[in-house]
């Protein structure tokens, strides 16, 4: 019997159970085996569990059972179930006969990695001391805590593989272009493989075994990189070893679609290693927003395999949370969502299905404006009210109304969902706090303080989404009626302090305020009132909230840009924060808006507008010289749909047709990036190229891209710049033979709005 003390590194299953790779403090990495059984539970009527018994005396295998009480969440009543354990390799196919069977199961389905961690009490990246014999895993003492702040990970090696961008298809999937030269990076060193095919494949297998890295980070891996460079192992029978684990192959996963907030998403397909990791930067929401800091902090206090929570949503680490919360206190996790809406009269129904509360935004332009938000409104409310699925209209608490809808909260019982985001709360305030002192440290604690923020994020919908195992809308209409709530005192403070409320949007309010207004005594009052906490975001030197496209007096309230008086802008809903915009316009409003934040305090926004359209005038110059390159140019575009199911010939659907027919495999949630070519042209083919496809030179529309540029640049002069100036119509052109055209900064013509009596306006640009 030997101990070691090292971190968990890796887990995956195996017919004698679960293989779980070490990473010792010396540096050893090792791998044992933990002979562990799954478990899984069975309830029913007396014929029912008869059936389930006399199938598992069938089997080939044996399978323990026993009887044991759990609670079920809803009625929080003790239940008396069957507990089966089987071989891990065995539990799925077993639960998939007794699913047939239409008995009630339970703790079934969950990821095998993830109850083993339920069970075994510890997570990904843990710092454990092992007790060994031989190979096998007789026990751990652990060292660690997933909600400890400062935390030991163990020193781990990185290699970076990506095909090497050209000088055009350097951000496309690589499945769109020709891109097939192989990049390595590693310690800050970055080497091409050169030679034949077969050759760059024994260099590549002589650097993993040499190397060994723990990490292999990728772009496009999952879609690209690691397929095809496996496929050539076996073409040109070079192995490459991506595993540690000599004895398993690649695995895989399939790519997939799915809406989320009505918008399709694709993700692409899984490549997972055994005793190793592979990242793929592109495929992984959490490595971008997040880094690696953010990603092993979900891991860690998910229970989630590191390779899994890159590639999964948030939505399944908040739902692997509540499960191990439920497991920890014996309460059944169903393998489906079982809890039914109430039936409610219509007139409940339209009164309760509300959101956020908006007050619509004074448009123009507004000086010294503060700006407060409520920190994690939604998710504080889950906690301070007690909003959980189990809580709402309990039977114990008839007096315990929520504001508007009518529905009750228990007192009496604490609820899973408040119990799952208390601890995230509190620690993302610590990151926070923490991230704000400065350090060798600070960059970690704000990327591990992000990916907390997007599990509160995500909480608030999560409560509602309809496959979710402990969701319920009812506490969906708890939160936002709080919202609601908290908004309308907020409003009544403010107003009650003698300021002017100039927005409010769900979680933040906009005040005009006077330079000696008391801010802190402010931001006090307003928390008292609404009882939800309340930082202040900034004052803004300036800040515009634009008018709707149909009615200029009408605002949009996701619409707006400011400069604080530090300098730092905020930007919401224009041109430079839409994905579909080209580099060069977002550069422009970039360059518009950096001059606008250097203004003085109370200086004159008016006097900056003629340094601003020597800017714009810059940019259409460019436009017309031909000095931009097509990265610069290219939109993206979404696919909603199959590019051979697109009914009209927009420039969009036909750079996507386009590119599927040169034989591009693309999926329906997939972005395609293309340029305009000649927007009016009659052969509706040359309206638009894709990106990928224009590596032998850039052709583009000069007048459609003048005129988005000009829009963009109106989004942001609108209300300093004097009224544009029409340009006389002339046809779409190519550089190569653009005609002179006039140099006077020429906006496209307002157009009168359709509502009696309102002021005309410029349109925005369109996404086609």
């Amino acid at each position: 019997m030997e101990t070691a003390e090292a971190w968990l590194f890796d887990a995956y299953p195996e017919a004698e159970g679960m293989r779980v790779w070490l990473v010792e403090r010396g540096g050893r990495r090792r791998a044992v085996l933990d002979p562990w059984r799954p478990a899984f539970r069975v309830r029913g009527d007396a014929s029912e569990l008869t059936r389930v018994l006399r199938l598992l005396a069938s089997l080939p295998y044996r399978a323990e059972t026993c009887w044991v009480e759990k609670t079920e969440l809803f009625s929080g009543a003790s239940l008396r179930v069957l507990e089966v354990r089987v071989p891990v390799l065995e539990r799925d196919p077993l639960v998939k006969r007794l699913a047939a069977l239409e008995v009630p199961l339970y703790d079934a389905d969950i990821h095998l990695v993830q109850a083993w961690h339920y069970e075994r009490g510890h997570f990904p990246l843990a710092l454990c001391r092992f007790a060994l014999a031989g190979d096998a895993l007789s026990g751990f003492e652990l060292l660690d805590d997933p909600w400890s702040v400062d935390y030991e990970l163990p020193s781990l090696r990185f290699l970076h593989m990506a095909w090497a961008p050209s000088e055009i298809s350097g951000l496309l999937d690589p499945s769109h272009s020709s891109l097939r030269r192989l990049l390595l990076s590693a310690d800050g060193r970055a080497s091409e493989l050169e030679g034949t095919a077969a050759q760059q494949l024994e260099t590549l297998a002589r650097r993993l075994r040499s190397e060994d890295p723990d990490v292999i980070t990728t772009d496009w891996g999952d879609s690209s990189l690691m397929p095809e460079l496996d496929a050539l192992s076996l073409e040109h029978r070079v192995p490459l070893g991506f595993s540690r684990d000599a004895g398993r192959a690649m695995g895989a996963r399939r790519e997939r679609t799915f809406l989320s907030y009505g918008r399709a998403v694709y993700q692409g397909g899984a490549r997972y290693l055994f005793g190793r990791w592979h990242l793929d930067v592109k495929n992984s929401f959490m490595l971008k927003e997040t880094g690696t800091a953010g990603l092993f902090e979900i891991a860690r206090i998910a229970r989630i395999p590191v390779q899994r929570a890159a590639r999964c949503t948030i939505g399944t680490s908040l739902s692997s949370m509540q499960m191990r919360w439920a497991w920890d206190r014996g309460v059944l996790i169903p393998m489906d969502k079982q809890q039914a809406e109430d039936f409610r009269p219509a007139g409940d129904l339209l009164t309760a299905d509300k959101g956020g509360l908006v007050y619509e935004p004074e448009v123009g332009w507004h000086r010294r404006v503060a700006e407060f938000d409520f920190v994690s409104m939604y998710p504080e409310m889950m906690v301070r009210r007690n909003i959980s699925p189990e809580t709402v209209n309990c039977p114990c608490c008839p007096e315990s109304f929520v504001p508007e809808v009518g529905h009750r909260l228990c007192a009496k019982r604490r609820g899973l969902v408040p119990s799952v985001l208390e601890p995230i709360l509190l620690k993302r305030a610590r990151y926070k706090a923490l991230a704000k002192a400065g350090g060798p440290l600070a960059a970690d604690y704000k990327r591990r303080a992000a990916a907390h923020k997007w599990c509160l994020v995500t909480c608030f919908g999560y409560l509602g989404f309809k496959n979710a195992r402990f969701g319920r809308i009812e506490a969906h209409e708890c939160v936002t009626a709080w919202g609601r709530e908290v908004l309308l005192r907020a409003k009544d403070a403010v107003e009650r302090c003698g300021h002017h409320l100039l927005h409010a949007l769900v979680d933040a309010i906009w005040i005009g305020i006077s330079p000696g207004a008391d801010l802190e005594e402010l931001r006090r009052a307003i928390e008292k009132e609404a009882e939800c906490p309340l930082a202040l975001e900034g004052v803004y030197e300036w800040i515009r909230y634009c008018p709707s496209k149909e009615d200029a007096r009408s605002g949009v309230p996701g619409r707006y840009f400011g400069a604080f008086t530090n300098g730092e802008l905020k930007l919401r809903g224009i041109a430079s924060r839409r994905r579909d915009t080209p580099e060069l316009l977002k550069a422009m409003q970039g360059e518009l808006l950096a001059r606008l934040a250097r203004v003085e305090p109370g200086g004159d926004l008016k006097a900056l507008v003629p340094g601003l359209l020597d800017v714009v005038e810059e940019y259409r110059l460019r436009l017309r010289e031909g000095r931009v390159a097509a990265d610069e140019l290219a939109i993206s575009f979404h696919l909603s749909r199959e590019p051979g199911d697109y009914v009209h010939d927009t420039v969009s659907s036909l750079a996507a047709k386009q590119l599927a027919a040169a034989g591009a495999t693309l999926h329906v949630g997939e972005t395609v990036r293309y340029v305009i070519t000649n927007a009016s042209d009659p052969v509706k083919e040359w309206r638009s190229k894709p990106l990928s496809l224009m590596e032998n030179g850039l052709e583009y529309d000069v007048r459609k891209y003048l005129e988005l540029l000009d829009r963009a640049a109106w989004e942001i002069l609108d209300g300093l710049a004097p009224a544009p100036v029409p340009e006389p119509k002339r046809r779409a052109v190519v550089p190569s033979r653009a005609p002179e055209l006039p140099l006077e900064w020429a906006p496209p013509v307002p157009e009168p709005s359709k509502k009696r009596g309102a002021p005309a306006m410029a349109r925005r640009p369109s996404r086609d």
